[in-house]
């Protein structure tokens, strides 16, 4: 294979590489709570959350999972349960934001 070939495919690759990327974000959806009232782990990789959503006035009761349920993503979980306690704690101080999907359970906890 001479440089040429080797730099058209290296060119290739680079252009198709962020397909696979992009439709593997299309699998998580976010949640933004204004308030949280009950977060239940259910499993490893399954918690119930209740609380109000962003632009919502009634409280909702979401699933976010992790498809896969290895180890490190139960530790991220129990860290979106703290999260969740501050945020309980607090009414009205902080969003708390979900990541449900296929790939990963996530949070984040922001001041209002």
């Amino acid at each position: 294979m001479n440089l040429k070939a080797l730099i058209s495919s290296a060119a290739l690759l680079l252009t198709l590489s962020p397909l696979p990327f992009a439709s593997a974000q299309s699998d998580t959806t976010v949640y933004v709570f204004e308030t949280v009232d009950s977060f239940e782990m259910e499993s490893a990789s399954t918690a119930k959350i209740t609380g109000i959503l962003q632009g919502e006035a009634t409280p909702r009761t979401i699933t976010a999972y992790d498809q896969y349920g290895s180890y490190d993503n139960y530790q991220r979980a129990r860290i979106c349960e703290r999260f969740a306690l501050i945020s309980m704690s607090k009414p009205g101080q902080y969003y708390f934001e979900v990541k449900s999907g296929t790939r990963s359970l996530g949070c984040k906890l922001t001041r209002r």
